[in-house]
């Protein structure tokens, strides 16, 4: 698919009623897979991409619940594209992996977890890490969309 993998998790084989979309931005295949694996869950529809221009055109089609950025490994586009994407979109909930750290923005704070770097048990961490993460602010969002409005409670 050109860089990118799209990815829905069905539960009984019906779609979700209420959609969310989870993009990932790894220029590295291998972490893109992982990664989309490890996040896919029922009602989520993931996609991972390597261009950061094409993710950009992703967010700007219909902003997804959550953006994961791998800059784990150097790529010139990162810098580029976090600039962009928070002054673009300043609410836009948002977790960044880099080398040692893990850097979850819930769409007003960010807070900055620690990871150590290198080992299988470390990558581990990790992961364990970024799922809990992206659960957590997936489920923020579900509850953004479900809340009603104020005054028709």
């Amino acid at each position: 698919m050109g860089g990118h993998i799209a990815l829905v998790a069905r539960r009984g084989g019906g779609y979700p009623p209420l959609m969310r979309r989870l993009l990932i931005l790894s220029p590295h295949r291998p972490s893109r897979e992982l990664l989309s694996w490890l996040l896919a869950e029922p009602g989520l529809c993931v996609t991972a991409m390597a261009d950061a221009d094409v993710a950009l055109e992703a967010i700007e089609e219909e902003e997804p619940a959550l953006v994961v950025v791998d800059a784990r490994r150097p790529d010139e586009d990162h810098p580029l594209l976090l600039g962009l994407l928070k002054r673009r979109y300043p609410y836009q909930p948002l977790i960044t992996l880099v080398p040692g750290r893990m850097r979850v923005f819930d769409g007003q704070e960010e807070h900055v977890r620690q990871v150590r770097d290198g080992s299988a048990e470390s990558l581990h961490s990790l992961l364990l890490e970024l799922r809990k993460a992206a659960r957590e602010l997936l489920a923020q969002h579900l509850l953004r969309v479900l809340r009603p409005p104020i005054g028709e409670a």
